[in-house]
């Protein structure tokens, strides 16, 4: 192989360096923006559960009919069960 189409070969190995440093460079922002957002939303939910669990500490809850209601809404969805669990933890956590 001739030095110029070394040279040339070389060249383009050193592009796709530069663009997979970049491709993992952007990767890692977009990462760190998604890893944001999760915490805000889990910060939100922490704290609108403890607002409720406050009002919920003055007032009867129909656990059962809010379980009804999440099994009927959901249709069967993998994640009722889990709902259903949080149900029951704020109502435990209220006594």
């Amino acid at each position: 192989m001739s030095d110029f189409m070394l040279s040339q070969v070389q060249g383009l190995l050193t592009r796709v360096q530069d663009d997979l440093d970049k491709m993992g460079k952007q990767s890692h922002a977009q990462m760190d923006t998604v890893l944001g957002a999760i915490d805000d939303l889990a910060a939100n939910l922490f704290a609108t559960q403890a607002l409720l669990c406050m009002l919920m500490k003055d007032k009867n809850v129909d656990a059962e009919g809010a379980k009804a209601w999440i099994a009927k809404q959901a249709g069967g969805a993998p994640n009722a069960p889990k709902a259903i669990q949080v149900v029951d933890l704020l109502v435990e956590s209220t006594k």
